[in-house]
């Protein structure tokens, strides 16, 4: 929607309007955070203004993620929970009765 239209609209209704792309003169806007957060690097809707541009940070973290994963270096036993060994035991206990 033209601002201008945009501008008239809001001015004639009793409720708000939300624009996207319409022009500063609605009553809320709405971006696409991947738009704001500069996720998308080669394209950038006239509409829309980056405040970051994360998208190399992002790619960056979910390459190593990805490397430790593969090399079994992520996750360790510090990332998972434990489980009492009494609990444990029972477990076991359960299925070697069930195996017999």
């Amino acid at each position: 929607v033209p601002s201008e239209l945009a501008k008239l609209i809001s001015e004639r209704l009793t409720i708000p309007t939300i624009g996207i792309g319409a022009g500063p003169y609605c009553d809320g806007q709405v971006q696409v955070f991947h738009d704001v957060l500069g996720l998308i690097e080669d394209f950038v809707p006239k509409h829309a203004k980056q405040y970051s541009q994360i998208s190399m940070t992002m790619r960056e973290a979910l390459t190593r993620y990805a490397a430790e994963v593969e090399a079994h270096e992520f996750p360790t036993e510090q990332n998972a929970p434990g489980i009492d060994e009494d609990v444990l035991q029972e477990l076991y206990s359960h299925i070697d009765k069930n195996n017999d």
